[in-house]
Parts: structure tokens; C-alpha cells; sequence
């Protein structure tokens, strides 16, 4: 790298911070429209990605940029960053706060920096490969939970079980909120952001999105100790299930999914 890696967290930070800011302009009165694809935009998730894009052209002109919302641009330097402007964009849209600004730092096609930037409620998660989880200048942990029945979950939304999901995942899900402490619909980032900062212990899905909707958490949840991968085991991919944990409780956690 031609930068250090604390400097790249620090800039990571601070450019999702300044995005999220131009998110809370239009925050509580959006106008929602389709994309192609059916998916959600708003004027806010556009001016976000701009922003950062803008910023990225000028501090590291030969890396390129991937986004949710716009062209993708070459990289001449062997670096990319991924954005995701608005994470949760029907939270967003409802104007309940539980949204982010995601940015990803890929090396050679390997992410090596994750941030996720809240600015409905002001807290910025950072980690490097390496260089430890972060939430606003302290470090992040995942729980100290080894107790299922303790262990408390959260997913995106209850429509996506009904929509997204098999017959098998299904009946899993419904098997961890029995068998643990209790379930909440913090999803999306946020719910990463919780399992890596010690506040939940696990986070799944039936489906994840796109990859710069989970690309920033394949490096926090493993700065943070925690463990990130599809029930069965396997990486994540696009539109696959998501399983994140606190690592103690990964295994037991698959296996109720699973029904194995």
C-alpha cells in the first residue's frame, strides 16, 4: 500500500462520516424511486456515493471504485473501494434510524479494511486486517456468550424469511428464536454492527444482497473475533444466506438453522 493502513481507517472513517451527513439532510423526507432491478433510491443515496467517490478520486487517483449506484471505475494501483451509500435503505426511507454508510478496501481483490458508518445514531465501526475492530476510537468485541439459550439474535426482516428463504431455513430460524434468549429485526448493517460490538450474538439471514452489502463485515467480524460465513459454512456470495456470530456460538447456531 501507498498509504498505511491506520491512515486508510482513518480516511475510511471520515469520508463515510461526511456521506452519512449528507444522508441526515434528507433524512425524514425522502422520496423513494425503483431502479431497474426493483430496488430502492433516494436522492440521499446518490449524493452519499458521489461524495465518496469525489473523495477517493482525489486522495488516490489510480484506485478504482465499485458502488452500488454508479459506473465502475478501472483501478490502475491494485486497490478498490466498494460502497454501499445507503445500507438499509427502507429503514432509511421510513425514517427509523438503524441505517449506514458501508466502504470496503480491497487489495489485489481481498478486502483488507471494512467500515460502517451510522448516522442516525453517530457511531462509526473501522477495522483492518491486522489492525483490531474499532467503533469510535475504542476497540470492538464481539460477546463472551457461549450459551445458546442466552444469545441474543437479530435479522433484517421478517419479509425476507418469507420471500427469500427455503422450506429448511425457514423452519431453522424458527428453531433459533426458540431456542435462544430472544429475536429482534435490528438487521441490515446495524446488525452486524451489533453482533461486533458485543451487543448481540448472532446475525443471519436468508439472503445478504449484493456484495457491497457484506463485503466492509467480512473484515469487521474478524477484527472484532467473530466469525461471518453462509449457515453451511462456505463464503458468502451474492444474494446467499448469512450467518454472523460471535464465533463461540457459530457452529451450534448452523447446526439449528440446518436442522443437522
Amino acid at each position: 500500500m501507498t498509504t498505511g493502513l491506520d491512515d486508510l481507517m482513518d480516511f475510511a472513517a471520515r469520508v463515510t462520516r461526511e456521506a452519512g451527513d449528507l444522508t441526515l439532510r434528507h433524512f425524514g423526507r425522502v422520496s423513494v424511486q425503483r431502479k431497474v432491478d426493483g430496488s430502492e433510491v433516494t436522492a440521499a443515496d446518490l449524493a452519499a456515493e458521489a461524495h465518496i467517490r469525489a473523495a477517493v478520486a482525489d486522495a488516490f487517483p489510480a484506485d478504482g471504485v465499485m458502488g452500488e449506484e454508479d459506473v465502475e471505475l478501472p483501478s490502475r494501483s491494485g486497490r478498490r473501494w466498494i460502497i454501499d451509500p445507503i445500507d438499509g435503505t427502507r429503514s432509511f426511507a421510513s425514517g427509523v434510524p438503524l441505517y449506514s454508510v458501508l466502504l470496503t478496501l480491497e487489495v489485489e481483490g481481498r478486502p483488507v479494511l471494512g467500515c460502517a458508518h451510522f448516522p442516525g445514531v453517530g457511531h462509526t465501526l473501522v477495522a483492518g486486517t491486522g489492525a483490531g475492530a474499532w467503533v469510535d476510537g475504542q476497540p470492538a468485541r464481539v460477546s463472551a456468550c457461549d450459551e445458546l439459550a442466552a444469545a441474543r439474535v437479530v435479522t433484517s426482516g421478517l419479509e425476507y424469511w418469507r420471500d427469500n428463504a427455503t422450506e429448511v431455513m425457514r423452519a431453522g430460524f424458527q428453531r433459533l428464536v426458540d431456542a435462544t434468549r430472544f429475536a429482534r429485526t435490528w438487521g441490515d448493517g446495524f446488525g452486524y454492527y451489533l453482533v461486533a460490538t458485543g451487543r448481540a450474538e448472532i446475525m443471519c439471514d436468508p439472503i445478504c444482497g449484493q456484495y457491497w452489502d457484506y463485503a466492509p463485515f467480512q473484515v469487521i467480524m474478524a477484527e472484532a473475533g467473530g466469525r461471518l460465513s453462509r449457515a453451511g459454512g462456505s463464503p458468502l456470495g451474492a444474494q446467499t444466506d448469512a450467518l454472523a456470530t460471535n464465533a463461540l456460538l457459530h457452529d451450534r447456531a448452523a447446526a439449528v438453522l440446518l436442522g443437522s
